[in-house]
């Protein structure tokens, strides 16, 4: 019972990432010609993992921004589009899979990495 238990466990920490599931985490690398990107992500049981997905050019990519005029939660936010360049190491981005677990079908950065650091 004890080594199914342990199997178990080992396999979802090991699992690949789903199709359309979201992740989350800072931003290791990008490719703006192979057109990748690479997440440095806490998963399961707070282990860390490198995520690796494919960003087609119809994936949709953005910025997102607080609104300093918002006011309610509907307009707190601002969203605008950028390319997958202007993504930097170091931001921190939500990641939505597609239907194929390693390709993106959105991309947003939700914290800019700041100067210097």
């Amino acid at each position: 019972m004890g080594l199914i238990l342990m199997s178990a466990l080992l396999a979802a920490i090991l699992a690949p990432a789903r199709a359309g599931e979201r992740h989350a985490g800072t931003v290791l690398a990008v490719d703006a010609q192979s057109r990748t990107l690479t997440v440095d992500e806490f998963g399961p049981n707070s282990e860390r993992r490198a995520l690796r997905v494919h960003v087609p050019r119809g994936a949709l990519v953005l910025l997102s921004q607080r609104n300093p005029a918002g006011a309610d939660l509907k307009d707190a936010f601002r969203e605008s589009t950028i390319t997958l360049a202007d993504i930097r190491t170091g931001d921190f981005v939500v990641v939505e899979l597609s239907t194929d677990p390693e390709v993106a079908r959105l991309v947003m950065v939700t914290l800019r990495r700041t100067a210097g650091s």
